[in-house]
């Protein structure tokens, strides 16, 4: 934090000159013109360019003619999205082909906070109504690690009990997953692009945005893991297999041990304990014997190929699962070593 005093100009006008890397970071000239913002006691400076784009955002123009191959228009709307734009105009110079109208409703569907406003047969409105200071970003890494933790756990009971609906349930827990992950993204580059943002999202420094961009591409990649186990376990239910006890007993000593890496990952990234992230890391190397008895358990239980294959895609689902919490316990390593300690700090 630095200070500046207050100087008198004229007979009753007060200044404080501003902070010369500010300046230069926004480009600011003489002359230009910046807002100034009162929050309780203080008193908030946004150049002109940051305050029109908040106020007046621009409108963007989607030609849906040159969407000529299925998911471009859905991936330009996604890409649209979390780059915070919002409003989005599609339009065609005809009619509005059926592929362009479901593109656009999945897109409106998938991404917390869009909405269709406006319809006619060659033009589509698009509008984002997030606010984002109502969504701390460690409030939805919570929500996002939870959706991927329950989607195991569905999978894995739907297994056991031979219950189809729950992982079904699984399945349609990604759709919420991809939804928080977009949402993230869309906060993270507002937050880049936008200082002012950072502390309202619970973010202490632009240096966590990396940081936290790879988290939830590792949570959203958990997700489809997650995704994958549902559909191997539904096909097992249909082909109304007898799987051995022993091997759901296993299975779930495997899983168990994923959700303890991945919990205590997640508890050492979002508390700063770096003991707790470190249980994650020896977790996971503990897991990898347990992974090894299963697969031999698999070849000695199960002779018929495509149960086998199931089962190796289950496990492989599992373990990648594991890693990712592994790698989230890193980060919460190096975000731990981000400020001084006694453990670790600057020699006198």
């Amino acid at each position: 934090m630095e200070s500046r005093k207050v100087q008198k100009v004229g007979t009753s006008t007060l200044t404080i000159s501003l902070p010369k890397p500010w300046v230069e970071k926004f480009g600011l000239k003489q002359g230009d013109q910046v807002f100034l913002e009162e929050e309780g006691a203080s008193l908030k400076v946004t150049p002109a360019a940051l305050a029109s784009r908040r106020t007046g955002a621009p409108e963007y123009v989607i030609d849906a003619d040159l969407c000529d191959e299925p998911g471009i228009l859905h991936r330009v709307i996604v890409g649209n999205y979390v780059l915070g734009r919002e409003r989005l105009v599609i339009k065609a110079t005809g009619r509005l082909k059926s592929e362009h109208l479901k593109e656009a409703r999945d897109a409106a569907r998938c991404l917390m906070g869009m909405g269709i406003i406006e319809e006619t047969a060659s033009r589509i409105t698009l509008q984002c109504s997030i606010e984002p200071t109502k969504y701390p970003v460690d409030t939805l890494i919570k929500r996002l690690y939870n959706l991927s933790s329950t989607m195991l756990d569905e999978s894995v009971e739907a297994l056991v009990t031979r219950d189809k609906r729950l992982a079904e349930d699984a399945l349609h827990r990604e759709d919420d997953a991809d939804m928080m992950y977009w949402l993230l993204i869309r906060l993270l580059l507002s937050a880049q692009a936008d200082d002012s943002l950072l502390e309202q999202l619970g973010l202490r420094n632009r240096l966590e945005i990396a940081g936290y961009r790879l988290i939830a591409k590792e949570l959203e990649t958990v997700a489809d893991y997650g995704e994958d186990i549902a559909r191997n376990v539904i096909e097992l239910i249909e082909a109304d297999v007898e799987i051995p006890s022993s091997l759901v007993k296993s299975l779930r000593d495997l899983v168990e041990g994923v959700r303890d890496v991945y919990s205590k990952g997640i508890g050492g990234l979002l508390s700063r304990d770096l003991k707790l992230a470190n249980q994650a890391i020896l977790t996971r190397d503990e897991m990898k014997k347990k992974e090894q008895k299963f697969m031999r358990l698999l070849f000695e239980e199960v002779d018929e190929p495509t149960v086998l294959l199931n089962f190796r895609n289950i496990i492989d689902g599992v373990q990648r699962m594991a890693d990712y919490g592994l790698s989230i316990a890193v980060i919460a390593f190096n975000r731990y070593l981000e400020r001084p300690t006694n453990l670790c700090k600057p020699s006198q």
